[in-house]
């Protein structure tokens, strides 16, 4: 007779006994590319953690069926055999649990809280200055994101202060930007290969997500109307940054800088060794290992127009006005459509 309820370590099981790769998951299923069509990019097959049912969500196949349907059609069972494989299954989440255990733990990230007292009177500070004010008033930064991110001033350092937060909205340091050079000071031990700006609203708002270099862009994103932005704080994406784009997206839109390869040209280029450095584009190659870390998620490029990355030789959302970073979002494109361009 077959099971009415499984566990999700079961259905697990099942799913890697039949020789299929779990992408993703949900809180209530897990996500493959599906067995049934040629699902080469953003997994369509859902499949249960309780039930064991699936679906394939691409009109143009639209299996669905029970764990024991998936197993009589993809190993050739009858019904006897496929619950005997199924039950046998059991075993292997038994003698699994331990290193799924550990597997946990290990994915765990420790986070050292920062000082609430500190960026509350940072906070207070950036209100009695007029002169911090203006400065981001002048980076495009309205009072209601002021108030909405809680940024501060130092006046002994003279920055505007930016906090930055675990993904469970634990306050883990701040970003710091001088308001008369492009100076940047992060508090010590900033953990931002940990974490992203704003990541811990962004994973509530939406299942997709804009990714940016700066928390100044991201926070112009968020006022154009799209609060789902993160960013990497940096041209590197770190292991845990992967980790947490898979873990609580699954449609990922690149907006990270148009850098002038005039300006990134090395005289000793290992990239383009043995040959002349032509120069590169850091915040395109950002974009780039955000693709390669995430085959399996849905990646767009932000861009104006056909051919067209940013309007008017912007580099990135600080240089440009709501409309057209909302122009740029909305016209996102897919990957292979952006490689045609040949902007990397």
């Amino acid at each position: 007779m077959l099971l009415e309820t499984y566990s999700p370590s079961h259905v697990k099981a099942i799913i890697n006994a039949l020789g299929l790769d779990i992408v993703s998951q949900t809180s209530n299923d897990f996500l493959l590319l599906c067995p049934f069509h040629g699902n080469r990019n953003s997994p369509s097959f859902s499949v249960s953690h309780s039930k064991g049912v699936y679906i394939c969500f691409n009109p143009s196949c639209n299996a669905s069926g029970s764990i024991i349907d998936l197993v009589k059609a993809l190993s050739h069972r009858n019904d006897f055999e496929a619950l005997r494989f199924i039950l046998s299954s059991q075993q292997e989440v038994t003698e699994n649990f331990a290193d799924d255990l550990e597997a946990l733990l290990e994915e765990k990230q420790i986070f050292e809280e920062f000082s609430q007292i500190t960026l509350d009177k940072l906070y207070a500070e950036l209100n009695s200055s007029p002169q911090a004010k203006e400065y981001l008033i002048s980076r495009g930064i309205t009072e209601e994101s002021m108030d909405y991110f809680k940024l501060g001033y130092s006046g002994q350092q003279n920055m505007v202060t930016v906090p930055l937060h675990s993904p469970d909205d634990l306050p883990v340091g701040i970003i710091g930007r001088s308001i008369v050079d492009k100076r940047f000071k992060n508090s010590r031990n900033l953990p931002r290969n940990k974490t992203m700006f704003n990541l811990n609203r962004a994973k509530r708002v939406s299942s997709t997500v804009v990714v940016c270099e700066s928390s100044f862009d991201a926070i112009r994103v968020h006022q154009s109307g799209f609060p789902n932005v993160v960013a990497t704080l940096g041209g590197f994406l770190s292991k845990e940054n992967v980790a947490n784009l898979n873990r609580y997206f699954t449609k990922i839109i690149i907006m990270t800088d148009f850098d002038d390869k005039n300006k990134h040209v090395a005289e000793h280029c290992r990239k383009c060794y043995p040959g002349t450095c032509q120069g590169h584009n850091p915040g395109r190659d950002l974009g780039v290992q955000i693709i390669k870390s995430l085959p399996y998620k849905e990646v767009l490029w932000a861009c104006f127009d056909d051919n067209v990355v940013y309007p008017h030789g912007a580099k990135d959302a600080g240089d440009m006005t709501d409309q057209e970073i909302r122009t740029c979002i909305i016209n996102a494109v897919p990957n292979y459509e952006y490689a045609a361009w040949d902007m990397y």
